[in-house]
């Protein structure tokens, strides 16, 4: 970014990338107030306190706002240890049933790649399951105290989970069984393919719980190019992370990770994402990574994503799914998703509703396609 100085983003990238910044001479209220919102509303204070608090620069910033920074990184902390105590008892819970959830996103990467994880905040905690595992999972979570309050979008792949237990204040859990809901992306990283090389957060569970640093890299571009193709604002957080995990890879794992992008037809995504990553941060491994991404020429169906409001779903998604078990998985999804996901959007219990509840959202799934398509 070359106005670094000039904006309260530059200010908040310079910080990023290890350059601490002396407070400007020429700053006014309005640069003060815009950048303790955009550290407010992107849950950066923690962060920017953790990097800052000890560089001789932090000193010549305004008292308020060293003093907010160093407020809300305790108040972070404390939340996080409550967070942590909880959640490793789930998973222990969980293990011991012989179910092995995969901790993703900010949620796995706070404890893999930050010095200390409370500076990473988190709003949710996404847990990816296998498809088999949900039905014995949700009755675990039920038990636990968590109560299912949300579907996120048709297609769904995705549960919403809040904790009820009396006293407890955790944040909620999502609750995965596809790495996206985009017909396009969801069987790019399948569960077992993870669960086979998956590393350890011994701070949360016994048994690994965690991508390895090449699917995590892999996973958040297609969490990037998800959120490109819907039209969402790319939070700063999600883009610090990707530098994180790209600059932590090895020369053996960016080959891995190169060719996996390939193999997976998602080569122009994670050029895409890399490039987002590249506008902020200057990084060897970020230039390697884009130079080879971009040296890749194929037909890639996923491409599609890079279009702003992409629709999650089209026939021709379907048509472009050139492996026969993941076509067949994939029409698994939309026409039988698991029975405990559907019950559960419908807020019934008795398995004798299922062919209804089937029957009704496959009809209601036609209606809105072809709604969206004659819209558009």
């Amino acid at each position: 970014m070359p106005q670094h100085q000039q904006s309260a983003d530059g200010f908040i990238f310079s910080i990023l990338s290890g350059k601490i910044p002396s407070w400007p001479d020429a700053a006014n209220t309005a640069f003060a107030d815009a950048l303790q919102q955009e550290l407010h509303l992107q849950g950066l204070y923690p962060l920017v306190y953790h990097l800052c608090k000890n560089a001789p620069t932090w000193k010549t910033w305004p008292a308020d706002i060293r003093e907010r920074a160093k407020k809300t990184a305790f108040q972070q902390a404390a939340c996080d240890l409550a967070a942590e105590t909880r959640t490793r008892h789930l998973l222990t819970r969980l293990q011991a049933s012989g179910i092995r959830p995969i901790v993703l996103k900010g949620s796995a990467i706070a404890y893999t790649h930050y010095r200390q994880h409370g500076a990473r905040t988190r709003g949710d905690i996404d847990l990816l399951f296998s498809r088999r595992d949900l039905p014995a999972a949700f009755r675990i979570l039920e038990a636990e105290g968590y109560e299912y309050v949300y579907r996120q979008g048709y297609l769904g792949q995705e549960l919403g989970f809040k904790d009820t237990s009396p006293g407890q204040k955790n944040p909620p859990l999502d609750i995965h069984w596809r790495s996206s809901s985009y017909v396009l992306l969801a069987h790019l990283l399948d569960y077992d393919e993870i669960i086979d090389s998956a590393i350890s957060i011994p701070e949360l569970a016994d048994r690994p719980c965690a991508m390895n640093p090449v699917h995590a890299l892999l996973h958040a571009c297609i969490h990037w190019a998800k959120h490109t193709a819907s039209g969402d604002s790319i939070r700063t957080l999600w883009i610090y992370d990707m530098h994180m995990l790209a600059g932590g890879l090895d020369d053996g794992e960016m080959q891995r990770f190169v060719q996996s992008a390939a193999e997976k037809k998602i080569s122009r995504i994670c050029a895409a994402a890399i490039a987002a990553v590249k506008q902020a941060f200057t990084c060897k491994a970020l230039e390697t990574l884009h130079d080879e991404l971009s040296q890749i020429h194929q037909q890639e169906p996923s491409a599609r994503m890079l279009e702003r409001h992409a629709t999650s779903f089209t026939l021709r998604d379907i048509w472009s799914l050139e492996n026969s078990i993941t076509l067949r998985n994939s029409l698994q999804d939309i026409l039988l998703p698991p029975g405990a996901y559907v019950l559960r959007s419908y807020g019934r219990k008795n398995q004798l509703w299922l062919p209804l509840l089937y029957a009704h959202r496959l009809s209601a799934g036609l209606i809105e396609y072809t709604r969206r398509r004659l819209s558009r």
